[in-house]
């Protein structure tokens, strides 16, 4: 009987142990996986400093900007390839909002500041080497030919296929050097046929002509320019 009861014990002693283990090892795997998903906040404090020196993100997250007080941004230093910051944020006077361009950082130091109060406020982001970075928006380009007549009155249509749905893409269309029309549009993932209408002083420079050679560049937020040359006529 004696032998029995410390079996028993044992096995409940064996079964203790391993759910203490069972614990430790979840308790291990969900910090691991705060780790992992790790963006710290932007914190903007009312007296035009940031909260910290430095803020902590991993690679694909959009960070976020939190103002506490005043009017304040998270601008980068670094230029990206559409010529602009490479992350910005509007500017806010309260609430949160997201600092766009740091989905596309890979792991690094980047700097950054507060184009309002550019002397108190500089800050790093540092982007670790977890996750990964997501794919800068792109489209193809393709002008479609028209003639000149038709370019005037209508305009001049384009074909794009951006790889996803871009908002805030210019469009620039240029005689040479001599801009004639500019459209701001939000084009469609997969296929978008915008127009860019001419300006007056652009139907002007075409008028009378039988053929001419435009250019439209597509400026694309966060990711590298498009161009298209046609000859119409």
């Amino acid at each position: 009987m004696s032998r029995r009861r410390e079996q028993s014990k044992q096995r409940g002693n064996r079964r203790r142990l391993l759910f203490g283990l069972a614990v430790v090892g979840a308790g291990v795997l969900f910090a691991g996986g705060l780790a992992f998903a790790a963006s710290q906040t932007i914190v903007a404090q009312p007296d035009s400093t940031f909260s910290a020196p430095t803020y902590t993100t991993d690679q694909g997250e959009v960070v976020q900007l939190q103002d506490n007080g005043d009017q304040h941004n998270a601008t980068a230093n670094q230029n990206g390839p559409d010529g602009k910051a490479l992350f910005r944020s509007p500017t806010i006077s309260s609430g949160t909002t997201g600092v766009q361009g740091t989905q596309y950082l890979s792991a690094g130091d980047y700097t950054f500041f507060c184009t309002i109060h550019p002397t108190t406020m500089q800050a790093t982001l540092h982007v670790t080497s977890n996750g990964a970075p997501q794919a800068r928006p792109s489209s193809s380009i393709k002008l479609i030919r028209r003639s000149v007549s038709q370019t005037i009155k209508k305009g001049i249509k384009l074909n794009m296929t951006p790889t996803t749905s871009i908002e805030g893409v210019t469009l620039t269309a240029k005689l040479g050097k001599a801009t004639i029309g500019k459209k701001t549009v939000t084009l469609a993932q997969g296929f978008s046929a915008p127009v860019v209408k001419l300006s007056n002083a652009g139907k002007s420079k075409l008028r009378g002509k039988s053929s001419a050679k435009v250019t439209v560049t597509a400026d694309i937020p966060f990711g590298s320019p498009v161009s298209a040359k046609a000859k119409l006529g």
